[in-house]
């Protein structure tokens, strides 16, 4: 659209002056007035689009000759403007003085309905759309919109399935930079943020504000269906599934629908090849992180120890998951029936329950919620034995069976008891044995009633 005069009307002041200094310029499309006609010429370009000022190297244009003066320095490399603080330097002025607002604190931009505060006008602005409702960018595949251009670009990327960062770690990929910046503070250890209450740390702030509920109670998202009150919106979303029926997440492979993600990522591993085999017990894997860790299991190192049971583990994730058994606490809720569990991995099994996400015996029907247990079930109806024992060729259908076994070999008891120190080579033996402590400690309070 060009710029023409039916953008401009002409006005004198109030006071009718005939001086042509008190004549004033206003845009005929929003009513705003200016002095001067160049810098009406400048704001009829904001309803016009036009950007006369491009520039050489990559084509990006400006509505005014200074904005491209000041983009053309991010071409020339010069960086003029240093932070005294950390050293950092800049192309032009006002983003030092963005920056320095990450040392301040300082968040001059308010936000009217909520009043939360933000360091950049622009970061209120998208803010804002959170209340207003507004979701200008939407998916071409699954129609899906979001409030901010990024978000879009970063969603598109979980329709490609491209995954071009990856850890070094342990090969996961992720998506975005940023999600694997995140991810690599797991293997670092490092958690810089601490619950004030339970002490518990936290690699990310936005786990500690998660947990932070837990002591709290605090839910302040409620389902307009049943009245049910959630601490995230995650959770309020997820639940709203139930009332709705929505399955927005499909398998590529056999098109399932699940209600959630995670459901689905689990699912996926039915369709994995499994490249990596153990050479000591042929087992496969579809990831060589996961190979990585099996291995552990044979070389028989435990060097991580619970300092309260003494109980030894090869891996510092599997004693950490340990310690909440003498924690005693449950912070993994399901946002739909509120049970909570002591793991993660609980609290997922249990949420197939939910989304239907189950596997069923082909003999008998009898249903799982996890494969491992289908697979250990079917292993009743074939009368398969596969965990042989390596000194009397004994056979087991579990793993587990095995290794409880192999110990009247070994002699191994790595059960201890907390009374009398006594030792065990299973954890239901010293179950069992527990109970003798139970009887004992009855009579000794039978007979103090007596007297």
């Amino acid at each position: 659209m060009e710029l023409t005069e039916k953008h401009i009307n002409m006005k004198d002041k109030q006071n009718g002056s005939t001086n042509p200094r008190s004549k004033q310029l206003s845009c005929r499309v929003c009513s705003k007035t200016f002095p001067r006609r160049s810098t009406l010429d400048i704001h009829v370009r904001t309803h016009t689009g036009e950007k006369p000022f491009p520039c050489s190297v990559c084509h990006m244009s400006f509505t005014v000759n200074s904005n491209l003066k000041k983009h053309m320095k991010l071409h020339s490399g010069l960086k003029e403007f240093k932070c005294d603080i950390c050293a950092k330097c800049f192309s032009m002025k006002q983003n030092l003085t963005r920056h320095m607002r990450i040392h301040t604190g300082e968040k001059p931009f308010s936000c009217d309905v909520c009043q939360k505060s933000f360091s950049t006008k622009s970061n209120l602005k998208i803010h804002k759309k959170f209340h207003s409702g507004i979701k200008d960018y939407s998916c071409h595949v699954c129609s899906k919109s979001f409030t901010r251009k990024n978000e879009l670009t970063s969603h598109m990327k979980t329709h490609s399935g491209k995954k071009p960062f990856s850890c070094s770690v342990c090969q996961q990929s992720f998506t975005q930079a940023s999600n694997l910046t995140r991810h690599l503070k797991v293997h670092s250890g490092v958690k810089e943020f601490c619950c004030t209450i339970c002490l518990k740390g936290f690699t990310m702030k936005e786990g500690l504000t998660r947990h932070m509920n837990t002591h709290s109670g605090l839910k302040p998202f409620t389902c307009n269906n049943c009245s049910k009150c959630f601490s995230r919106k995650y959770y309020l979303t997820l639940h709203m599934r139930t009332h709705t029926g929505e399955k927005p997440f499909s398998c590529d492979v056999c098109h399932k629908s699940f209600s959630q993600k995670s459901a689905l990522n689990q699912h996926s591993k039915v369709h994995l090849l499994k490249e990596f085999p153990c050479n000591v017990c042929s087992k496969c894997f579809s990831q060589r992180g996961a190979l990585n860790r099996h291995m552990r299991s044979h070389t028989g190192k435990k060097q991580f120890s619970c300092y309260v049971c003494q109980k030894t583990f090869a891996r510092k994730d599997t004693l950490e998951t340990h310690m909440k058994i003498h924690s005693g606490l449950k912070e993994f809720c399901c946002h739909i029936c509120s049970k909570c569990f002591l793991l993660k991995g609980q609290l997922k099994k249990h949420m197939r329950i939910h989304s239907g996400e189950i596997f069923s015996c082909s003999v008998c029907q009898k249903s799982f919620t996890v494969q491992l247990s289908l697979t250990k079930h079917e292993r009743i109806h074939s009368g398969s034995k596969p965990s042989t024992c390596d000194i009397c060729s004994k056979c087991f259908t579990q793993k587990g069976s095995l290794k409880i076994y192999t110990r009247t070999h070994t002699g191994e008891k790595v059960y201890s008891c907390s009374k009398c120190l006594k030792s065990f080579a299973s954890r239901i033996n010293l179950k069992v044995h527990g109970k003798v402590h139970l009887k004992t400690k009855a009579k000794h309070s039978q007979s103090s009633a007596n007297y």
